[in-house]
């Protein structure tokens, strides 16, 4: 491969994703960024017994904490690993579209577009797990599709391993694909060539389901509440639009490429997983998650799309295609580009602000953490000031103020409170979450809570009469619980 078109699609995403992380500096932006945070101060990860490091897909959490200990500061691995692993998917992606026959040019748009296009960035913009998980199954796509031998072969058990050991969701793509590749293939010698290589995945992705106590596989699955299926199947179709219409004029024109058994399969796999709870309702895997995932084939057959438009290879009028494949990729650029540098407060692209009726899915900007990113450092200080009180304290919290808590409050007993599931779309009262809360701990220590002055977020504007402010740090402020 063309060292100059490899190097490219290695930089250009991780240059892109970096500038979010310029703008923010020096704080993290997601939500599951602080998660990993807090794991990593714990060190979970590293003190697990041995026959518990691969009962969860915990490779991520090892790689951060092992950045923490390394560079000192829980916050710096968030900021490296966000770029890092977005420059590794566009290299994974690269590499495939390469083994798939793509030009090095469409193979570098398709690597552009499973991580610049606003869908990947949103997946960057917290989901570290799942990105780590997809560069694996990437890579073993194209060394599949490469027909190995030697090293290659006894590569493959080993991307499928560690698959299986980033994330659960990737792993039951290349299970499919696995399961899929190995029921077509024309004889029993090439059925064991294609299934052995999954093995590890499918052993570890078992072990992992498995519960010692109720001797019995579980998958976690939800159960959503829509008024009707047809309902929630406009709703999930919405989405689907609404995530991927900016391509679809290079879509309509590429849809061969899923054609290809890698994007076949991983497209089967993402829309089956999407509709599923409109026919069983009480099996929900987070359809959303698997909306999101389709970014990857769509990148991979948009980029075919634009090729055979900028090649002439339509019925349209050369001139007419050109025009047309270029517009699309001029107005996703400006997208990406929105997406990444306006804040939320002041996201002037509609689509992303006033017109996304997905707000709980595909957040309004990459500038975004639990909190806005100018209320962090009053938050600091507040979780700083409650730790350093006196007596027997607790903090009940908002998950969006607990995240950070964790960093900084060593010394005063936390309590989450957690918001409705994103499967579900009906919210809770957060008021009466925290009062439950509240009164429970109440008994035996000092209560307080964090939360702003005087302004609406997650359906609250102040916390309930029993909290009054006893400090303030700029727009946030420290509330005392009075039975």
């Amino acid at each position: 491969m063309n060292r100059k078109y490899l190097l490219l699609s290695f930089l250009t995403p991780l240059l892109v994703r970096t500038v979010p992380e310029i703008l923010s500096w020096p704080y993290p932006i997601g939500f599951d960024t602080l998660i990993y945070a807090g794991a990593a101060i714990n060190e979970k990860a590293l003190q697990a017994p041995p026959q518990q490091i691969f009962k969860t897909t915990s490779l991520l959490y090892i790689i951060y904490t092992l950045l923490y200990k390394l560079l000192g500061d829980p916050l710096l691995p968030a900021k490296i690993l966000g770029p890092v692993l977005t420059g590794l998917v566009g290299l994974a992606a690269y590499y495939l579209a390469r083994t798939l026959s793509y030009s090095e040019r469409t193979a570098l748009l398709a690597s552009a577009l499973a991580t610049t296009y606003f869908v990947a960035l949103r997946v960057s913009w917290e989901m570290y797990r799942q990105m780590l998980a997809t560069i694996f199954l990437l890579a073993y796509l194209a060394t599949e599709s490469r027909n190995p031998k030697g090293l290659k072969l006894l590569a493959l058990p080993a991307l499928a391993f560690l698959t299986a050991w980033s994330h659960e969701f990737i792993t039951v793509i290349l299970m499919t694909h696995a399961f899929i590749q190995t029921l077509t293939s024309p004889s029993l010698k090439k059925a064991a060539q294609r299934a052995l290589p999954s093995l590890p995945a499918a052993i570890l992705f078992l072990y992992q389901l498995y519960n010692p106590q109720k001797n019995t596989l579980e998958v976690f699955h939800t159960t959503l509440y829509y008024p009707s299926q047809l309902q929630f199947t406009a709703y999930a179709l919405g989405f689907l639009a609404y995530l991927y219409l900016p391509l679809a004029p290079l879509l309509a024109f590429g849809l061969q490429a899923l054609k290809t058994p890698p994007l076949k399969n991983w497209t089967a796999t993402c829309l089956t997983l999407t509709l599923l709870p409109a026919i069983t309702p009480n099996m929900d895997f987070l359809w959303f998650r698997w909306t999101i995932l389709l970014v990857y084939p769509i990148a991979f057959a948009s980029a075919l799309g634009a090729e055979k438009l900028l090649n002439g290879q339509t019925p349209l009028k050369p001139r007419t295609a050109r025009v047309i494949a270029l517009s699309t990729l001029i107005l996703n650029a400006v997208f990406t580009a929105t997406y990444l540098v306006l804040p939320p407060e002041h996201q002037y692209n509609k689509y992303f602000g006033d017109w996304n009726p997905y707000k709980h899915y595909i957040q309004t900007s990459m500038l975004q953490s639990s909190i806005p990113l100018q209320d962090v450092e009053p938050t600091i200080q507040a979780a700083l000031w409650v730790d350093s009180q006196p007596g027997n304290k607790t903090l009940v919290l908002h998950e969006a103020f607990h995240n950070w808590a964790q960093l900084y409050a060593r010394n005063t007993k936390l309590v989450r409170v957690n918001e409705q599931k994103l499967s579900s779309p009906i919210r809770e009262n957060t008021s009466r979450l925290l009062l439950t809360a509240a009164q429970a701990y109440s008994r035996n220590s000092i209560v307080y809570t964090i939360w702003w002055l005087n302004n609406t977020w997650y359906n609250m504007t102040t916390p309930p009469p029993q909290f009054t402010p006893v400090k303030t740090f700029k727009d946030i402020a420290v509330y005392i619980y009075n039975p």
